[in-house]
């Protein structure tokens, strides 16, 4: 099958991107799909919104939508509702994804839920002991990784480990850290920051972590999660969004619900420890070969 991809930026490290780029590859090893012009195409993949108007059959994959009020959300919107309605086919990326979306822009004719999946063949190979010298090897471990912007709750994911964390345990921070966040760590030793770090070195990061902290408000189905569970990790999220359909082993912070209208998505609510644990560890963690097919009869179903 030959597909045309909109939007789609390969070398780009952006949870879209790279989750699009893990798909791609898998369907590529596979001998099910390569990459083409879009007037040879069979098929065309969009992510999140439309670069061309679509010559062929369309199927548009959603990371989610704009609805931070202080922003121009309908302005943002757009060109996702164009692509939206335009598309023979969407996939939402949780089943929060896809109530959101719906609410929003209304139910569309043909339309899939697909969490993210990892790629567990690349996580066998990331190095455990990569870290040993900067940790220490019996030292345990805690992580959490983002592009950090106000609603992924940096500070409330530093919070939550102070207080939940064995007193020895160490806190390793990924990602590109903003003036705010920066100023909101605590001066601790047990807090390590760590930066940008490439995807292999981040891996061998939860493959040594014994418990991954993602308390962002209103996500949708971060591939972080979906990367640190599938390396092992006990996840600590937030019930808001769709981060907890993913979660087999954790625990869930439960917070209110959202009437999904416009919200002050920068300003989220500070949180309270009602904690639940959910635990499936007999659930299989789902992989990119098992998700590469259901996107695959999805596109060969439009042809």
């Amino acid at each position: 099958m030959k597909v045309f991809t909109h939007n789609f930026n390969p070398s780009s490290n952006s949870g879209p991107n790279k989750f699009t780029r893990t798909l791609f590859n898998q369907l590529i090893k596979d001998n099910k799909v390569i990459l083409s012009s879009q007037e040879e195409a069979d098929v065309e993949f969009c992510l999140i919104q439309q670069q061309l108007h679509k010559v062929k059959p369309m199927v548009l994959r959603l990371d989610g939508i704009w609805f931070n009020s202080e922003q121009d959300y309908n302005r943002q919107n757009s060109p996702i509702v164009f692509s939206y309605q335009n598309a023979d086919a969407v996939v939402f990326q949780s089943n929060f994804n896809k109530e959101l979306t719906e609410s929003w822009f209304g139910e569309h004719k043909n339309s899939y839920v697909i969490h993210n999946a990892a790629d567990l063949n690349l996580i066998k190979s990331a190095n455990a002991n990569f870290w040993d010298n900067k940790f220490g090897k019996d030292t345990e471990v805690w992580s959490c990784a983002s592009s950090w912007r106000p609603h992924k709750r940096l500070n409330e994911n530093i919070r939550y480990f102070l207080e939940f964390a064995p007193k020895d345990a160490i806190f390793a921070i990924a990602g590109s850290l903003g003036m705010d966040d920066a100023k909101t760590i605590p001066n601790s030793e047990r807090i390590v920051i760590l930066g940008d770090l490439d995807y292999m070195s981040l891996l061998s990061l939860y493959k040594r972590s014994s418990t991954f902290v993602h308390l962002a408000y209103l996500d949708h189905c971060p591939n972080v999660v979906v990367d640190a569970q599938a390396s092992g990790c006990k996840i600590v999220c937030s019930s808001t969004g769709g981060t907890q359909e993913i979660v087999h082993d954790g625990i869930i912070v439960q917070e209110e619900s959202w009437d999904f209208k416009p919200t002050k998505l920068y300003e989220p609510p500070s949180m309270k420890w009602n904690l639940v644990e959910k635990n499936n560890k007999t659930t299989k963690i789902n992989s990119i070969e098992t998700c590469s097919k259901s996107y695959f009869k999805i596109m060969k179903g439009l042809i």
